[in-house]
């Protein structure tokens, strides 16, 4: 049967009503997949832009150096302190012997500045690194700085507490001019010093929080054979150095100033002790 004219039109101008329909359901087929790209990569800026933003907030938010260690920051006819790029307590007399010692994660450097002092009393020159965002990690080799700057010290030891004692094991493994390691609620990562000729000194609180205890125990093994460990009874993880209460550390049985001057007895001695 032959179709007329108008059957003809009817059937051309509904294809070309359709016609627009059918590109814009292609058009929005073609689109999607660019939208859920611009959705995927909004999310990860939002993603990443929180993520530095706790980090930044995280890394901010140190640990301050209370009165007992402010008040040890003072020259006087015994020590003089010099305060920049390091804070450094040297004896009157001359000394040949010196102590490098790396702040905790987020401490900063102004809260070991009892411990320093007590032991350059005992004679020994005792530079406390002053890290780029309190993190030791950022500026583990610091310490070949402070031995260029006083090569009259003939004879250096470093130490660490918590984490800085991480950054101090890895700086002294690669280091010929480290005689020994003082670690302070610490250990190593790994087994570089196991068969080293450095001496270490271990020495750890009771009632410590943070200190992973296991991890203590099995870093034996990676640490020399004549290593020598001292528990101070009561003693806790921060004070170590004087900076208040730290997240997640115990309750001392003792006060700052004790476990302190604990600390310095058994330091000094090793040190008094470790023949290169």
């Amino acid at each position: 049967m032959k179709k007329d004219k108008y059957e003809d039109e009817e059937f051309s101008i509904t294809m070309e009503l359709q016609k627009p329909i059918i590109d814009e359901e292609k058009e929005q087929k073609k689109e999607n997949p660019k939208n859920y790209k611009k959705y995927f990569f909004v999310g990860i800026i939002i993603l990443f832009l929180g993520m530095f933003s706790f980090t930044f907030i995280w890394l901010i938010d140190s640990y301050e150096a209370k009165e007992l260690a402010e008040s040890s920051i003072i020259s006087d006819e015994n020590i003089s302190v010099t305060y920049g790029d390091f804070i450094t307590f040297k004896p009157k007399e001359e000394v040949d012997k010196g102590l490098i010692l790396y702040p905790g994660a987020k401490v900063e450097a102004k809260a070991y500045s009892y411990l320093a002092r007590e032991i350059a009393k005992r004679g020994y020159q005792v530079v406390v690194v002053d890290m780029p965002l309190n993190i030791a990690f950022l500026s583990q080799n610091k310490a070949q700085e402070v031995i260029l700057k006083y090569p009259n010290i003939k004879h250096w030891f470093i130490g660490g507490h918590s984490m800085g004692g991480v950054a101090a094991c890895n700086f002294a493994s690669s280091s010929n001019e480290i005689d020994g390691i003082v670690l302070l609620a610490s250990y190593p990562s790994n087994e570089s010093l196991k068969n080293s000729n450095k001496r270490v000194l271990s020495i750890w609180g009771t009632k410590d929080g943070v200190l992973n205890f296991e991890h203590l125990l099995s870093s034996k093994e990676n640490l020399p054979k004549d290593t020598t460990y001292v528990e101070i009874e009561g003693g806790n993880h921060a004070q170590f150095g004087d900076y208040g209460k730290q997240k997640g550390d115990g309750e001392a049985a003792i006060d700052t100033k004790e476990q302190v001057d604990l600390t310095v007895d058994n330091i000094v001695e090793f040190m008094e002790n470790t023949e290169k």
